[in-house]
């Protein structure tokens, strides 16, 4: 109806034109009041052509009532009286301009935290009618439905999540679960597409538990590797002693009286000339010296 009001004004304009005498300048008033008509009635064809473009959907209301056939992208003819709404079935993000809502939740443990929070959302053009009937525009569906459903659903997510888990390095999983819970709360009404964590706060206090808890962990770590590095230590030097024992008993078992004689009579030949040689007077291994010889 951009247009209407104004060709309205035009052609009541024209047909008084076209109702009063020629004038003194011989101007033929008719023909001035059919042209300021036929201008008005331009203008009437003109307010019933509307263009959708693309990524948006036309919503056709006509005296408070909503036609529940959406108008898609192109060229549409429609009565030069009705209205029509445009709305985007394009990505949108919440908030807008790459904006971030804080909002307050409490964990599994009752603890407080404050998460800033983004999302991705798409309104489907089959339901875009009904939404408008229902609720209204995009800035108030926006308001009454993304808003809402934001707020409740990432409040639902981390109240099962406890401060480990909301702290957790990997924000993935929570994100998912906040996108979940925020599809449940608005329904068929949008299509949330993802949930973007940007940062997570918590009480001074808490912070304070957390870090000490993660030093404590650091530290168990650390022992647990310097035991293990021990363990290995001992178990390296009881395979060792358990080599020299084996070694030892082939030793002892090899030392018999014949192989002892055979090794002196080795040892014997091996000497150089001059080596005096002490035998025992009873049994046993005789004592070799070697005096002035050569080792």
């Amino acid at each position: 109806m951009t247009f209407l009001p104004i060709a309205i004004i035009l052609i009541a304009l024209g047909a008084i034109v076209r109702s009063m005498p020629p004038g003194r300048s011989g101007i033929p008033t008719k023909l001035v009041g059919y042209g300021v008509m036929g201008l008005g009635v331009v203008l009437v064809l003109l307010n019933s052509v509307v263009l959708i473009r693309v990524g948006e959907v036309g919503v056709k209301h006509f005296l408070g009532r909503v036609d529940p056939r959406p108008l898609g992208e192109g060229l549409h003819f429609i009565n030069p009286l009705a209205s029509v709404e445009r709305m985007s079935v394009r990505e949108q993000s919440f908030p807008a301009q790459g904006g971030i809502e804080q909002i307050e939740a409490q964990t599994s443990e009752q603890l407080n935290v404050t998460l800033e929070v983004s999302l991705l959302y798409e309104i489907n053009g089959a339901n875009a009618p009904d939404l408008y009937g229902r609720i209204g525009s995009e800035e108030q569906i926006e308001r009454q439905i993304v808003l809402n459903a934001v707020r409740n659903g990432v409040r639902d997510a981390v109240a099962t999540k406890s401060i480990n888990e909301i702290f957790s390095p990997d924000r993935r999983e929570l994100a998912i679960g906040m996108r979940e819970e925020i599809q449940a709360k608005a329904g068929d009404r949008i299509d949330v597409v993802d949930v973007f964590v940007r940062d997570i706060q918590a009480p001074a206090r808490v912070r304070d538990a957390i870090e000490q808890k993660l030093e404590r962990e650091q530290q168990v770590a650390a022992e647990e590797f310097q035991t293990q590095i021990i363990q290995e230590r001992a178990r390296q030097q009881a395979e060792e002693a358990k080599g020299i024992a084996e070694a030892q008993r082939i030793i002892s078992q090899g030392l018999t009286q014949e192989y002892l004689t055979f090794f002196y009579i080795q040892q014997l030949s091996a000497m150089p000339e001059g080596t005096l040689v002490y035998v025992p007077t009873e049994g046993g291994i005789p004592l070799i010296r070697n005096l002035g010889g050569g080792r």
